[in-house]
């Protein structure tokens, strides 16, 4: 019971200093508006009648001039908006890969890698498009900088979260110093570990909504019609996968009828904006 009531006030005091400094940390603030449950279920009804995707044969040097051209149609608009995000690294090194997975994502500073797989799965440009504008909002949106720094600040206040409750732990007496300072570093070692994971997950939901809002309106000024390319959300729904080639996970990307429905959303937003992003201006939730 003595043990019980020392731990009380630590854990509630490091309870409160998770709370505000993951409170702090970067969040995305370019999303779409809110899609009421009769769109999802709408876009549920819609995935779930898809045929399940089938790659064709695409050949690697013709599918990664189709990459590049397509990444050099979207890059001057991409910059225009990265910049109107504040940005100043604007420059992106596109890479293609002959992987044949359905699979790209965005890494370092300012890296774009697309494999064969989006190729072999996709119907026409502006499906490819979407995938490489997705892959630029990323960077565009800070989202790499910002999930590592999400990751430092968990690491930081689990660390401190668990060493405090080691340290109370440990103080009723039965152990050593020795004993103590081992029990108390490895609590804060496995605190830093679930802290940097709850760091990097907090807003990794918003960061992927907030490429997809981002993505639409990139492909919008390269000129591709966003409706057209609407059907890769469906197709990767419909596979169970995200555009990062994964399982899809319900910890680290939204549900795929929702994103088809905020797609939907968006498009219709960038109808009224004549397809100008409206920055400073409260776009959704």
């Amino acid at each position: 019971m003595s043990i019980g009531c020392c731990c009380a006030a630590p854990a509630l005091a490091a309870a409160a200093l998770l709370t505000m400094l993951l409170g702090a940390c970067a969040s995305p603030v370019h999303l779409s508006q809110q899609v009421s449950p009769a769109a999802v279920g709408q876009a549920e009804r819609e995935i779930r009648a898809m045929p399940p995707p089938r790659p064709k044969r695409v050949g690697d040097r013709a599918a990664e001039a189709r990459v590049r051209a397509i990444f050099h149609r979207l890059e001057p608009g991409a910059r225009r908006i990265c910049h109107q995000l504040g940005e100043h690294s604007c420059q992106w090194d596109l890479r293609y890969s002959n992987n044949p997975e359905l699979n790209a994502f965005a890494a370092g500073t300012g890296t774009i890698v697309i494999q064969k797989g989006v190729l072999s799965y996709a119907e026409n440009d502006e499906e490819i498009a979407m995938v490489i504008a997705h892959e630029m909002a990323h960077h565009a949106a800070n989202h790499i900088a910002e999930t590592k720094a999400n990751a430092m600040s968990g690491a930081l206040v689990g660390g401190l979260v668990m060493g405090a409750l080691g340290a109370a732990a440990t103080s009723g007496g039965g152990y050593d110093s020795g004993q103590r300072s081992a029990r108390i570093t490895d609590s804060a070692l496995l605190g830093a570990g679930v802290g940097a994971l709850v760091g990097q997950l907090r807003y990794s939901k918003d960061q992927e909504n907030e490429a997809d809002y981002l993505a639409a309106y990139i492909l919008e000024s390269g000129g591709y019609d966003p409706r057209k390319a609407r059907t890769m959300w469906a197709k990767l729904g419909r596979a169970g996968r995200t555009e990062h080639g994964e399982r899809h996970s319900f910890d680290t990307h939204p549900d795929p009828a929702e994103r088809l429905a905020r797609w939907d959303v968006t498009v219709r937003e960038m109808q009224v904006h004549g397809g100008n992003l409206m920055i400073g201006e409260p776009q959704g939730d």
